[in-house]
């Protein structure tokens, strides 16, 4: 099933007081990104931007928020499936590593075993499970966001970041030529949009459809994704 940020959703339904509040999430660069003006841009951004649109909203309308708990939809995935309410995917995406550009020695997951990673503790998971506790104790610098992990590693007090693969390109963007996505994949994640209902759910489903069909998600994948746009070059199918 496809993950969402949170549980929590407005009572009320969205709409009724003229403006809908999209919960996204913060600290992930490529997907969401905090402009010098106060605004927000990325690939998430984009994508709520049209099915606000698309639902009857104007622009000055629409609300983000990084607290899900005040929203009437909530865009993007990394957690627990929070609501039975859920249009798409989106985008199917993976959990990569960063490394330094000049540092060959990391290559497969394997490679990290007593390698410095900083991640999150959900995007740490998969290596947990493989290496054990025992690493996460000696070789996990855990961060709350994985924008946090990029002074790290420019740094060199780590050797490598695991977050989802837009994430990973959005931080190397603002370090250029500094790092390289090792093409390392930890596991398959999937974006999708949660709703306080099912109609509402429906409704976003349908313009996420028309979003496919109208050539709109591959022209927003070239311009916000930018190097992973080969990756992504068919929409994916609507559960």
């Amino acid at each position: 099933m496809v993950g969402v940020l949170a549980a929590a959703f407005l009572t009320g339904g969205c709409g009724n007081s003229g403006t809908l509040v999209i919960g996204v999430r913060a600290g992930e660069p490529g997907l969401v990104t905090r402009l010098p003006d106060g605004r927000y841009g990325g690939f998430d951004i984009e994508v709520a931007q049209y099915v606000a649109r698309a639902l009857g909203y104007r622009d000055d309308q629409v609300v983000y928020t990084p607290d899900a708990s005040h929203a009437d939809l909530v865009v993007g995935a990394t957690g627990p499936a929070g609501s039975r309410y859920v249009a798409g995917p989106y985008l199917v995406t993976s959990l990569d590593v960063l490394v330094r550009a000049g540092d060959l020695s990391i290559r497969r997951p394997r490679d990290l075993a007593r390698k410095r990673v900083c991640a999150t503790r959900e995007s740490a998971e998969p290596l947990v499970r493989r290496f054990g506790t025992r690493w996460r104790r000696f070789f996990l610098a855990e961060a709350n966001l994985p924008a946090a992990c990029a002074p790290l590693l420019a740094s060199g007090r780590t050797d490598a970041i695991v977050a989802d693969a837009p994430v990973l390109a959005g931080l190397s963007a603002q370090y250029p030529g500094k790092f390289r996505l090792s093409g390392s994949s930890l596991s398959t994640e999937r974006y999708g949009i949660a709703a306080a209902t099912s109609t509402l759910r429906d409704q976003v489903e349908d313009a996420l459809r028309r979003m496919f069909e109208d050539g709109t998600w591959n022209r927003l994948v070239i311009e916000q994704l930018g190097p992973l746009a080969t990756r992504y070059t068919t929409p994916p199918a609507l559960d």
